[in-house]
């Protein structure tokens, strides 16, 4: 018997005090976090420094054996700013992700979650407006379509 496929979509802007600067460390750091939360990876993590005035900074890429994970770092911004986003066929707690991003020490965030079962997009929970980490108020996500 196949396992269910649960689609499910994070999207986080996050400021750190310490992004990393260096492409092995950023390609480390996601292939740790794909193993922190219980993915396999298909397509190793790739990563390159951009050096375009206003855009400088390391983006990369991770595929997994779910899907895909994406990150760019503004590393010349105090605090540096990161984009990234995680999308799986499988489940995934953002908590485990928040975590990993503290690595470079996260002073606030802001996260949405995407349900993407059903024929139209469904935003699960969004934070209202930036978080600190860890956070001072407990998400109550809404039940995914179908779960009851």
């Amino acid at each position: 018997m196949s396992k269910e496929l649960f689609h499910q979509h994070l999207l986080i802007r996050a400021f750190v005090e310490n992004p990393p600067v260096e492409e092995i460390k950023l390609n480390q750091w996601m292939t740790e976090l794909v193993s922190d939360i219980g993915m396999k990876v298909v397509v190793p993590a790739k990563s390159k420094y951009v050096d375009a005035v206003g855009n400088e900074g390391l983006t990369g890429s991770i595929n997994i054996e779910t899907s895909h994970m994406a990150i760019h770092i503004w590393s010349k911004l105090e605090p540096a700013r990161i984009e990234m986003d995680v999308y799986s066929c499988a489940c995934f707690e953002e908590e485990t992700i928040l975590k990993k991003l503290n690595e470079f020490n996260l002073v606030k965030f802001h996260s949405m979650m995407i349900d993407r079962n059903g024929p139209e997009f469904q935003v699960i929970y969004q934070s209202k407006g930036y978080e600190t980490y860890p956070k001072t108020v407990a998400i109550s996500p809404t039940p995914f379509i179908g779960e009851e």
